[in-house]
């Protein structure tokens, strides 16, 4: 944890002269770096800034708050910092702030080996204010790298793109402001989507529209009689010869009148989708000839994405970007049962992962335990369950047998033997006092077993628990957002 609130570099004379106190909140910083993190599991992210004039760089980052101050003397670059591959925000470039930055990472014991250091800068009055941030591989493994004095200009092709750019922009801005984002990280990934939905409409259409965010928003969250908004919104040009209207209106509708789009959004489907020039509506076409452009989905009530063909790029819930890594796909929990049960074969995978989707759909919250020893361990704690025979968990049954507390215990077959069980186990330093009992009570009894076993445990608000979790942090996963990612809402 860092102790210090503030960065305060050394500060050059003529701002000492004048009485300035130069600093950066690394308070607000932290907060930052973990929505970053978040929105991207695979990295690890360093934070420098730098204060720089004609006599020289200062410089201080996260890894190693004390500030250090790189002359033109001391500048060097060892084969440990070549591979930090520059990427500027600004069009225009400094060597000098680029090897004192090289020199400070050499210096730094972090994995520099493949990152990437992205930046901004703004000019004061006395100096340049540089923030950056250092993006890594979190697992270790170092991408191509980059060759020395290597820089390139900053490119928004991703949703996590946008969030370093504002981020970045959030970080210069003067610390009491209230002039941009505040101390909200929330605001700081809805600017983010934004941002990164104003790039793919400019990339499609040629233009940049600052109102399409807000009105997908306002749709995704409206009704019409009643219904939920569902349907396509093609980004595409006019004229565009990949594309040929079936429908085409003689009076287009700009997106500002949002009860007329709500309108032609209900006029939507699946194979029927709406035309969109960057500004105004143009008509309908059939969804097959748009399957490579970008498009916004709106899955249901509040729910929207926004995709590259069948590519998912973003998505939006109730206004706030989701982040993608917190959602449990199917690739990513069938990964894991083959970690923790590696006796489950192809067919025992799809399997469990349907147990799953109907586990995640049920009213009421609820706990599966599967191991290969599930007769035995119905058995052993049949005077604390209800020991049945053996039966296939449907929907059906899954609903009638989770209107009890307890858990079910079933085989990695998805058979139940066991109903209602409660689960034993010796205390364990993986169980925390900030979760519930439920996952205290996994935590223990798989912790404690001689058998391989997984606990799959959905909450009443439709998050999951894994145990053993799928990440040190033992964080919390959302099924619901998966099955309205690719639900049959249209």
């Amino acid at each position: 944890m860092l102790k210090e609130p503030d960065i305060q570099p050394q500060v050059t004379q003529q701002a000492l002269s004048a009485g300035k106190r130069i600093s950066v909140s690394l308070e607000s910083f932290e907060q930052v770096r973990s929505l970053l993190e978040k929105f991207n599991e695979d990295c690890e992210i360093t934070f420098v800034v730098a204060l720089h004039d004609q006599s020289g760089i200062h410089i201080a980052s996260s890894a190693d708050t004390r500030p250090a101050y790189v002359n033109a003397a001391s500048r060097h670059i060892s084969a440990g910092a070549k591979s930090v591959e520059f990427v500027s925000c600004e069009d225009e470039r400094e060597p000098a702030f680029e090897e004192a930055t090289r020199s400070y990472f050499d210096r730094l014991e972090c994995a520099a080996n493949g990152g990437e250091f992205v930046f901004k800068s703004v000019r004061t009055e006395f100096d340049y204010r540089t923030v950056g941030f250092l993006v890594t591989s979190a697992n270790g493994q170092s991408g191509q790298e980059a060759t020395e004095g290597n820089s390139r200009a900053f490119e928004i092709k991703r949703l996590f793109d946008a969030l370093i750019y504002v981020s970045l922009q959030y970080c210069l801005s003067p610390r009491q402001s209230d002039t941009f984002f505040g101390l909200a990280p929330d605001l700081l990934s809805r600017a983010a989507a934004q941002l990164f939905l104003q790039k793919l409409s400019q990339e499609a259409t040629g233009r940049m529209n600052y109102g399409l965010y807000e009105l997908c928003c306002d749709l995704a969250a409206a009704q019409y009689e009643g219904r939920s908004g569902a349907g396509y919104i093609v980004l595409a040009k006019r004229g565009d010869p990949k594309i040929k209207p079936s429908i085409e209106f003689r009076r287009p509708i700009h997106l500002s009148h949002k009860t007329g789009a709500r309108k032609l959004i209900e006029m939507a489907s699946k194979q029927f989708a709406l035309l969109f020039d960057g500004d105004y509506f143009y008509g309908f076409c059939d969804f097959d000839q748009t399957k490579d452009c970008t498009h916004v989905l709106f899955k249901g009530r509040g729910i929207w994405t926004m995709q590259r063909g069948e590519q998912l790029l973003a998505m939006i819930n109730y206004g706030t970007p989701v982040e993608a890594e917190r959602i449990l796909t199917k690739q990513l929990f069938q990964a894991h049962v083959k970690q923790v049960l590696p006796m489950v074969d192809a067919e025992g995978l799809e399997t469990l992962w349907n147990i799953a989707i109907i586990a995640a759909r049920q009213p009421v919250g609820t706990n599966i335990l599967f191991t290969p020893a599930a007769p035995k361990e119905a058995q052993r704690l049949s005077s604390q369950c209800i020991p049945i025979r053996p039966v296939a968990l449907t929907a059906d049954v899954t609903t009638q047998l989770t209107a009890i507390d307890g858990t079910l215990i079933a085989d990695v077959n998805g058979n139940v033997h066991a109903v209602g069980a409660i689960m034993d186990g010796g205390s364990t330093v993986s169980g925390t006092w900030q979760r519930g009992g439920r996952y205290n009570s996994a935590a223990n009894y798989v912790t404690s077993s001689p058998h391989p076993a997984m606990i799959f445990i959905v909450s009443q608000d439709g998050y999951v628990d894994i145990v053993p979790p799928m990440n040190p942090k033992g964080d919390k996963w959302s099924m619901k957002r998966y099955l309205k990612l690719n639900s049959t809402a249209i």
